[in-house]
């Protein structure tokens, strides 16, 4: 930019500087504090497979640990309903120095994502490093037989 000399009119010309300077500090910021703010699980998928076949849920292996979490709290423990702190006491042991077995998560759709993560803190806080979630609701057990249940 010259200067006009000689003239009384006020420059109306932007100066963009500020500007510039304040939108490199906000990023310099943005990109320092970005990689702090992430928190993540690691998962793993397994690779897709066409022709694999399902299996059957009557030949799952007894060993698999099957953990699923109830809407009013409680968990259930291979279809063992429990509290939360029985069912971690009698996971810690089977866990204990077998990193890679999986534990199967599963929860009902109405558990709130909070009590669905203590779960799986808990788990991992006893020694859980595999967690496997599936995928179909859980079947709940009934109290009273089918044909003592009242018709919808």
């Amino acid at each position: 930019m010259g200067m006009a000399l000689g003239t009384k009119k006020p420059n109306s010309d932007i100066n963009v500087t500020p500007l510039i300077d304040v939108v490199l500090v906000l990023l310099i910021i943005f990109m320092v504090l970005t990689p702090l703010a992430e928190k993540q699980k690691y998962t793993r998928v397994p690779e897709y497979q066409p022709d694999a076949q399902p299996v059957p849920p009557d030949s799952v292996p007894p060993d698999q640990t099957v953990l699923t979490v109830m809407a009013n709290g409680s968990v259930v423990l291979n279809k063992q309903a429990m509290t939360l702190d029985a069912a971690m006491a009698l996971i810690g042991p089977a866990y204990d120095g077998r990193p890679s077995k999986p534990l199967f998560f599963n929860a009902e759709d109405k558990v709130k994502y909070s009590l669905a993560m203590k779960v799986l803190d808990a788990a991992h806080g006893v020694g859980v490093n595999t967690i496997g979630l599936m995928t179909d609701p859980p079947i709940v057990q009934s109290e009273t037989p089918a044909e003592e249940a009242p018709a919808p």
